[in-house]
């Protein structure tokens, strides 16, 4: 199913954006693959208790929902106060706002169509399909050796054509052009990511030709 940039497979339980697969958990998933399968229609929360809680008492079972649901708002980069995807219908339930495109997606991996590289002290490091992690961990796929540099410090996504980075629940938290990152954050050519003391210059070429491999770079 596609709405928006997203796509959803409900049968992988695989969320992404313009390529890009992003995280979330089985609850948040599944809590948007009721919604997504009735759009545009209330959804109750007894509803989605007995489809997904069905054993919980009251209490786990709400704490649970809104706990899913803020998750979900994460990953779609959504608003309670002006929802574009997830709309709060007040002691009854939710409901979706986009229009869904019900065609069957492809699992086929689409063709890339731009490379990205972060660019620290002179030294270029390519970034592969998929996750990257930043951090003072030697096994970090870019491998920044800073005390301020927390050890699983920040991830970058990368995708068709499009690179998307979320902090880890690092000690100093993860800034792209100097605002603090508090969701998924899209980059764009020229943008400086700093975690810790190390800044990180982005640069994104458009290519459809490049590939680029997993193997780890260090930064030092």
């Amino acid at each position: 199913m596609r709405f928006g940039a997203f796509e959803a497979d409900l049968a992988t339980g695989e969320l992404r954006r313009k390529g890009v697969r992003i995280s979330l958990q089985e609850q948040p998933f599944q809590v948007m693959a009721l919604l997504v399968e009735r759009p545009g229609e209330l959804v109750t929360r007894e509803q989605i208790r007995q489809r997904i809680w069905p054993r919980a008492v009251f209490v786990d079972f709400e704490h649970g929902l809104n706990k899913a649901v803020s998750k979900l708002r994460r990953a779609l980069g959504d608003s309670a106060q002006n929802p574009r995807f997830v709309e709060t219908l007040a002691r009854r339930g939710y409901r979706f706002l986009a229009s869904v495109d019900r065609r069957e997606t492809t699992s086929a991996r689409p063709r890339r169509a731009a490379s990205f590289r972060l660019i620290w002290e002179g030294k270029a490091v390519p970034l592969a399909d998929g996750a990257s992690v930043i951090g003072r961990d030697p096994e970090a796929t870019v491998w920044v050796d800073a005390a301020s540099v927390s050890r699983r410090h920040a991830r970058i996504q990368v995708g068709v054509d499009e690179a998307i980075v979320e902090d880890l629940g690092s000690k100093n938290g993860t800034f792209v052009n100097g605002r603090r990152v508090e969701r998924p954050t899209a980059l764009s050519d020229g943008d400086e990511i700093r975690v810790g003391v190390a800044v990180l210059l982005v640069r994104a070429f458009i290519d459809a030709s490049t590939q680029t491999h997993g193997a780890k770079r260090e930064l030092e």
